[in-house]
């Protein structure tokens, strides 16, 4: 059953609703019923999303890989499993969408500098605490921890 409401109407009034009538019109091949504009917006979004998520798993590995080092009579298990956790969502991530990985490379020193920052604030320890610059590779590494 078609809605009465047009589609870029209800991609203002009803997301969910939007979404389903333009999975339905693309199964059914229903061209004419199709919100390009919002389509290509969404679909844009969604790579978006992505990117953000993994810059987001990767600054969380940074920060706490940072705290482990520059704060090493306050680790705990927790910093250690959400090492492990980010690490399995960058590699689920990587492995879904194998084209995210020239992003990774690319916002690696940023996302370091911003995980440094965020860890001396958090251990309220002064800027320019010494820290390790780890490689990508050891930063994804399963089990790596600082000394």
């Amino acid at each position: 059953m078609k809605s009465m409401t047009p589609p870029d109407a209800l991609y203002e009034q009803d997301f969910l609703a939007w979404t389903e009538m333009m999975a339905a019109a693309l199964e059914d091949r229903r061209v004419a019923d199709l919100d390009w504009a919002h389509l290509a917006e969404e679909i844009r979004d969604l790579g978006i999303s992505q990117k953000h998520a993994l810059k987001s798993h990767l600054e969380n590995v940074q920060l706490h890989l940072i705290k482990w080092e520059i704060q090493p009579a306050r680790r705990c298990r927790s910093w250690e499993d959400s090492i492990s956790n980010s690490r399995r969502e960058i590699q689920a991530l990587l492995d879904l969408i194998p084209s995210l990985r020239p992003f990774l490379l690319s916002v690696f020193e940023s996302t370091l500098d911003r995980a440094y920052r965020y860890a001396t604030r958090e251990t309220h320890l002064p800027d320019g605490t010494p820290y390790t610059r780890w490689t990508l590779e050891q930063v994804l590494k399963t089990g790596f921890l600082p000394d």
